[in-house]
């Protein structure tokens, strides 16, 4: 078995041992999907974010795992990398993406008396990332279970993606407008959400 095949193994059955904690936040990551409140509500809960942060953590690697499967991330810099080195390099890719996403956060200047929905916009990004993995790798299986062509799962894959950060997009819009104007909103997601998905993005188009 080759190491990635390991590697999923592993986090199967980690995913077991969490499947209590899992199942715990699934209505909640539910609700921030038809309401902003309920992210807000899921923030104030000290156990529902901590279990929130747990399963982001363990998403990430199965994620990582997903877009190196269907190469959703593929720059001409990296296509000439496959394999074991290709999926190393999409773990970096993502490491450096939540670094460049928390240099705007600590320089940005935070809304005078909003730190706490400053604090709570920043961190419902996981729970959107919780969301857009989960239904990543549902998307995948169905697509594989259904023979769909490589080429087809990678579009659809592309759109779930997609429809997903948008919509975390406008619920931090909203999170944000509860507590700011429309302009000051906006200009915070332009700092906080559009730079940092620039830079990822463009390489990617452009390189």
């Amino acid at each position: 078995m080759d190491i990635i095949g390991i590697i999923a193994g592993v986090w199967v059955i980690t995913g077991i041992l969490l499947i209590g904690i899992i199942a715990g936040i699934l209505p909640s990551l539910a609700g921030c999907l038809l309401r902003w409140k309920e992210c807000l509500n899921l923030e104030n809960s000290m156990k529902l974010s901590h279990d929130r942060n747990i399963f982001a953590i363990y998403m990430t690697v199965p994620f990582c795992l997903a877009i190196s499967c269907y190469r959703l991330y593929d720059p001409e810099f990296l296509s000439h990398v496959q394999g074991l080195a290709y999926t190393g390099c999409i773990f970096g890719v993502f490491a450096g993406y939540l670094m460049v996403r928390t240099v705007p956060y600590i320089l940005v200047r935070k809304p005078k008396g909003g730190e706490k929905t400053f604090k709570f916009a920043r961190r419902v990004s996981w729970s959107y990332f919780c969301i857009m993995a989960a239904a990543v790798l549902a998307t995948a299986g169905i697509c594989s279970f259904s023979k769909v062509s490589m080429e087809t799962s990678r579009t659809v894959l592309y759109y779930v993606i997609l429809s997903l950060y948008l919509l975390s997009v406008f619920r931090k819009f909203q999170i944000f407008n509860n507590s700011c104007s429309f302009l000051t909103s906006f200009l915070y997601l332009c700092a906080l959400e559009i730079l940092p998905a620039g830079i990822l993005v463009l390489p990617a188009v452009f390189l």
